[in-house]
């Protein structure tokens, strides 16, 4: 049997890397650990079965699919092994961002905003709200996975007016994600208020602050370089499906 103790001091060896592998080891379901040479793959649950894997060997890689033929969905996937995991299969669909990280040696810009409203944690009663206003990516999340991350991650809002204008909060990788702040409240500072009490809390629990931001996201990239993020490089969730 594998020990998951030994797996994560293994990854942790390249930990900005396997950063989201080591947070859906620790705070999710896994049911199989499977390593060839220097490479894991392990497959968890959380809204799904994932595939999280590690590795930059073509030929391991390669060996480690053999055993993954009826797995659908995988997550953190890098450029080089989307034709060892496609092989065979067909596309359902794909979602890509570009992988950035706060360096740990950088100081934290000071938090100000345009308005004196608080953040403060969220609860799970708020989930099904956060999700029928998170218009653009409805189609990767739903409503339980929102439920869930408030009661087991870092889950953060500002309100104003009495009503949740915005709010932020980690994905079931640890990344920072879910970010999101209603039109009519925008222009105020709220995200860049929400993502550095994220980071300090993340800090806080020894986490390294990661966010994944699709290409085509300026004002999201715009945002995380203005604190401080480093990019590291592209990656997707891939959900494949039988031909």
């Amino acid at each position: 049997m594998i020990e998951k103790t030994k797996i994560i001091r293994h990854l942790e060896k390249d930990i900005i890397r396997n950063c989201n592998f080591i947070n859906f080891i620790e705070d999710n379901t896994v049911y199989q650990y499977i390593t060839e040479g220097n490479s894991v793959l392990v497959k968890g649950r959380s809204d799904e079965n994932w595939l999280y894997i590690s590795s930059t060997s073509q030929t391991e890689l390669k060996k480690l699919m053999s055993q993954c033929n009826e797995d659908e969905y995988f997550a953190v996937v890098e450029d080089w092994m989307i034709p060892f995991i496609m092989e065979g299969k067909m596309l359902d669909w794909k979602l890509s961002c570009v992988k950035l990280y706060f360096p740990d040696n950088l100081k934290l810009p000071s938090n100000k905003g345009d308005c004196d409203n608080q953040t403060v944690s969220l609860v799970a009663e708020e989930a099904e709200y956060i999700y029928s206003n998170y218009y653009k990516y409805q189609q990767y999340v739903t409503a339980e996975y929102i439920r869930e991350r408030i009661k087991k991650g870092v889950a953060l809002g500002i309100y104003e007016d009495g009503k949740l204008a915005a709010w932020i909060m980690t994905h079931d990788d640890g990344a920072i994600g879910l970010l999101n702040v209603l039109e009519d409240y925008r222009k105020k500072g709220y995200g860049y208020k929400l993502t550095i009490e994220m980071i300090k809390r993340l800090r806080k629990n020894n986490k390294i602050p990661f966010v994944h931001i699709e290409n085509d996201n300026e004002k999201s990239m715009n945002l995380a370089l203005k604190v401080g993020f480093c990019k590291y490089g592209d990656v997707h969730w891939i959900k494949r499906i039988n031909k």
